[in-house]
């Protein structure tokens, strides 16, 4: 069965601040929103380039995609807990949307 998503779209402050800001998200905001009851996984990605002819550089530089079992309860979690995590300057305004899954289907 194909689980409900988290997803956080982010840069750092400035390239300056990269290496910092991926340091802190893959081991320490990673593991907080990980420990949290409900979340199952979480990958990160980089964006490569636009891929629409003539289009403008993505905005957000960042991907992280987050399974989770129950949305409801991932994020009471996550207002419950959010006070006890560690937090960093080096993040830019983030995008965070949650989806639940209306169709699947695997080729291979």
């Amino acid at each position: 069965m194909t689980r409900p998503l988290f997803v956080a779209m982010t840069n750092s402050v400035s390239p300056d601040h990269d290496e910092e800001f991926n340091h802190w998200y893959n081991e320490v905001h990673g593991n907080d929103l990980l420990s949290l009851p409900t979340m199952r996984s979480m990958v990160r990605y980089r964006a490569l380039q636009q891929i629409t002819p003539g289009g403008q550089e993505p905005f957000h530089k960042y991907l992280a995609i987050y399974e989770l079992d129950d949305p409801k309860a991932a994020f009471d979690a996550l207002i419950e807990r959010r006070s006890t995590f560690t937090m960093t300057d080096t993040i830019a305004d983030p995008l965070l949307i949650s989806y639940v899954p209306i169709f699947s289907k695997t080729v291979r």
